[in-house]
This record gives C-alpha cells, structure tokens and sequence, in this order.
C-alpha cells in the first residue's frame, strides 16, 4: 500500500444522517469515544500504536450498523438471510453528521489507485496480523495490518476528519470512520433522544 499517497487524496464533505447500534444501557453515553484507544480495529492498532488515537464507527443504515456490533449475523445476500442475535436487546442511534474533510476509500478510480490498494485488501483479515507468531503453523505476515497502518497515517495527516471505507460486513455499503480530535471547529456528530422524563437531551462530538 503507498502511504506517501494519503497527503494527495482529496477531501470530501458528509453532511448526512449516519447510524450506531448500541445497548440500551448506553444511550446517554452513545457518542462516548474517549475508550476507543484501547481496542484494536480494522483501522486503529490499539494501545501499542506509536500515536495512539480514538476513532468513532457509524455505518450507512440500520441494518449494517446491526451487523457491525453483532446484533445481526448473516448476510441478507445469501440463503437463510439474517439471524438476529439473541444475546441482548439493541437501539438504532441516527446520527447528524457535518464533516468538511473525508477521504473516501471507496473510491477505485481515486484512493485505491492511488494508494496501491484494492477492496479485497480494504475488508480482509485484520486479526490475524495479532494472532500469527513463531508458535503458529502460519506465521506471517504479522504485526500492523496494512489498513491499521492507513488508519495511523490518515489520523497523523491532520488532513481528514474521517473516512468512508468499505464494510467487511456487507461489501457494498460503507462505514464512517471519524478522528474525534481532527474535527473542524464546524464538524459534529450530532443525536437527539427523549429521555425516562420526557426530556429532550442532544449528545454531540465534540
């Protein structure tokens, strides 16, 4: 993958509604990011990173940002279709979303040639660079995934407040991907809730 290439990718706006399926239990704590440093994801390291840094996932719809966290398994494009996870209870969070400066992985024709890279690459296997080692039968490639490795570089940039990529989960749908710490004094992430009063609260990022 050509890192050097994420300085030259162009940045997009998203002004849209965008999705979060949590917990009941979270709901007033749903845009709380500042934990997100500690777990490795498709695009973060984890707390070994060099730089670590906190990221927030939204997905483009409901059904996806289900089967982002689990709540749904399956695919609604094979036989059998969607099972619901039967381990707890979930809530679809709509999200607002004013972002100025997003670098959109989903573009073949733009970032995956400019930055060497292909789909198949963008929604592979990321764990695995963790669990391979000298003791496995497979032992390589390990360390930082390629995209993990992207994810640092896009943070570090200061260009982009956030990406769009490919979900692994439904490969024609995309994910939002945002650096809290990168917003624009004008970008948020916004939600509106009636709270167990009948009160309106707004939880927003920044």
């Amino acid at each position: 993958m050509n890192l050097a290439a994420v300085a030259g990718l162009p940045a997009i706006p998203v002004t849209s509604v965008w999705y979060r399926a949590i917990k009941p239990g979270h709901l007033a704590n749903a845009l709380k990011y500042s934990h997100t440093h500690l777990f490795p994801s498709r695009y973060y390291e984890g707390p070994t990173a060099a730089t670590p840094f906190n990221i927030f996932y939204l997905a483009e719809n409901p059904l996806l940002a289900q089967l982002e966290v689990g709540a749904m398994f399956g695919s609604p494009s094979e036989p059998g279709g969607l099972i619901a996870n039967p381990a707890g209870s979930w809530l679809i969070l709509n999200a607002e979303v004013r972002l100025t400066r997003v670098a959109d992985l989903t573009d073949v024709r733009g970032s995956h040639e400019a930055l060497s890279t292909t789909a198949q690459e963008l929604t592979g296997d990321w764990r695995g660079y963790r669990q391979r080692s000298a003791q496995t039968s497979v032992s390589s490639p390990c360390g930082v995934s390629p995209t993990q490795e992207l994810g640092a570089v896009l943070f570090s940039s200061g260009l982009f407040e956030g990406f769009l990529a490919i979900s692994a989960k439904l490969p024609y749908q995309r994910i939002l991907g945002i650096f809290p710490r990168n917003l624009s004094e004008a970008g948020f992430v916004r939600y509106r809730y009636e709270d167990a009063a009948g009160q309106m609260q707004i939880h927003e990022i920044p």
